[in-house]
């Protein structure tokens, strides 16, 4: 058997979010380590696989990029079935696509695995001094505590 199809568990992860919330970009700087300034809009939905070591298993993750776009929703709602995980993307610098976040979870539970695991993620932190959404209140939105970095480091 070829090293491409020698994993022991393959896992399906998705990516939501509005469009231009930097989605594609994540898949590629994750599978390939590339980033691109200027992406174009993904049509539809495009995926990627990357094979990780974990211990003795190899895991292969197939993440799978939807398109944000009002237009492919119908479309792109197919592709959630069987997703394990997913990746609710927002741009920091832009509060509607934040505001938006509610309505994406309510998709994605609605076609998804019922125990999809779920992180939301707010994207451009390089935009840092455009920042519109704080990390405050995304953090309460996910109900991760807010604890002072000092104590996070101290392992507390």
């Amino acid at each position: 058997m070829g090293s491409e199809f020698a994993y022991n568990f393959v896992f399906k992860v998705v990516l939501v979010g509005e469009s231009g919330v930097g989605k594609t970009n994540l898949l590629s700087r994750f599978t390939k380590n590339q980033f691109t300034l200027d992406s174009r809009a993904t049509i539809g939905v495009e995926f990627s696989t990357k094979t990780t070591q974990l211990g003795e298993a190899s895991i292969r993750a197939q993440i799978w990029d939807t398109a944000g776009l009002e237009r492919y929703r119908a479309i792109t709602s197919a592709y959630y079935r069987g997703a394990v995980g997913a990746l609710v993307v927002y741009d920091i610098t832009k509060k509607p696509t934040y505001e938006c976040v509610e309505r994406w979870l309510s998709e994605l539970f609605d076609h998804a695995h019922p125990h999809v695991v779920v992180m939301l993620v707010g994207n451009k932190t390089d935009l840092e001094s455009d920042r519109c959404v704080a990390t405050e209140e995304a953090r309460r939105y996910a109900g991760v505590p807010n604890v002072p970095r000092d104590s996070q480091e101290a392992g507390s």
